[in-house]
């Protein structure tokens, strides 16, 4: 077994960390020749030392939250030599600088916000864990897309996104995957289902968008219930259609489909049915309170008219004896 460390001591300093760590290559794993490797490390060093520190700066102090994630994708990208996924890892995490998710976590009694580059982590993570049967040019462009897949959403470009392939080296796949899966929010009806039948027509936006549900919908007890409610409601009415139909129509990849599909199916399925019995003993407990603040209402009235009326009494005998 070959095992072979590489650093990083020949890059301008202010770069180095946003550079993928010290990598262990295995040659029993396949992780192709060295010289190989060479020349992919070269190319995403000046593809990152090009993009820029200011683009790619990030909080080191929340790298712990993502950690495992990240450094999973890191590998895996230098690894198969896929040099999109490699740029669009440290990219999305400084585009998605200082912007968090709704969740939070506890440590040491200290609660911390999680940072939103957790979500497309996690998204690229479950396509790459998929083991999708695509040739690895298009799981590259896959999980680069998914990485990036809520920037052009969330950051405000100059020019639209297209910075993505113009100015951040990605192959332009990337950026029109990316376009094809991002959706504004004052969508008409009709428009948003022109957005989901052309997600439909292009299979790296159908496992994508796909992804990105399926990781949403681990989410929805952050939720509140009506969201819930309308969440399920696009996921049956936009999701599932476009699941059957990719399983029909792909049939290279329909097994992947499948988990994706049932995966979202089964989280929704149980989210309504939580949500559904939460609105029943809701409504049961909002049933007893009105209950409880009519028998309140009705016990006051009575207090205060037995009140007002012993005092009525107590004035009349005090008025009596008064005359006496």
């Amino acid at each position: 077994m070959i095992v072979v460390y590489f650093t990083y001591n020949f890059l301008p300093h202010s770069c180095v960390s946003f550079l993928p760590g010290n990598f262990i290559l295995n040659q029993d794993l396949e992780a192709g020749p060295v010289e190989d490797y060479r020349t992919f490390n070269e190319k995403l060093h000046r593809a990152l030392n090009d993009i820029g520190s200011d683009v790619l700066h990030y909080n080191e102090n929340e790298f712990w939250l993502y950690r495992p994630d990240y450094e999973f994708i890191e590998y895996y990208a230098a690894r198969y030599r896929m040099i999109n996924t490699a740029i669009a890892l440290p990219l999305a995490r400084g585009l998605h600088d200082n912007v968090y998710r709704k969740a939070s976590v506890s440590r040491d009694d200290v609660s911390y916000l999680l940072p939103y580059i957790i979500h497309p982590l996690e998204v690229c993570r479950l396509l790459i864990e998929l083991n999708i049967a695509l040739p690895a040019d298009e799981c590259d462009i896959l999980f680069a897309a998914a990485l990036c897949h809520d920037l052009i959403e969330d950051v405000e470009f100059e020019h639209g996104g297209t910075e993505l392939k113009e100015l951040y080296h990605l192959d332009p796949r990337v950026y029109e995957t990316v376009l094809l899966v991002t959706k504004r929010k004052d969508f008409t009806e009709d428009e948003e289902r022109r957005h989901f039948e052309n997600i439909t027509k292009n299979r790296l936006a159908m496992l994508v968008k796909a992804a990105d549900r399926g990781n949403n919908v681990e989410d929805l007890y952050n939720r509140s219930s009506w969201k819930v409610h309308e969440y399920v409601g696009e996921t049956k009415k936009y999701f599932f259609p476009m699941l059957e139909y990719a399983a029909a129509n792909y049939k290279d990849i329909s097994s992947s489909i499948s988990i994706l599909r049932d995966k979202i199916y089964t989280l929704t399925v149980a989210a309504e049915f939580l949500v559904d019995r939460y609105d029943q003993q809701e409504s049961k407990l909002r049933r007893r309170i009105a209950k409880l603040r009519a028998e309140n209402d009705s016990l006051r009235k009575t207090w205060n008219e037995r009140w007002h009326q012993s005092v009525e009494e107590m004035c009349s005998d005090l008025r009596a004896q008064t005359d006496q």
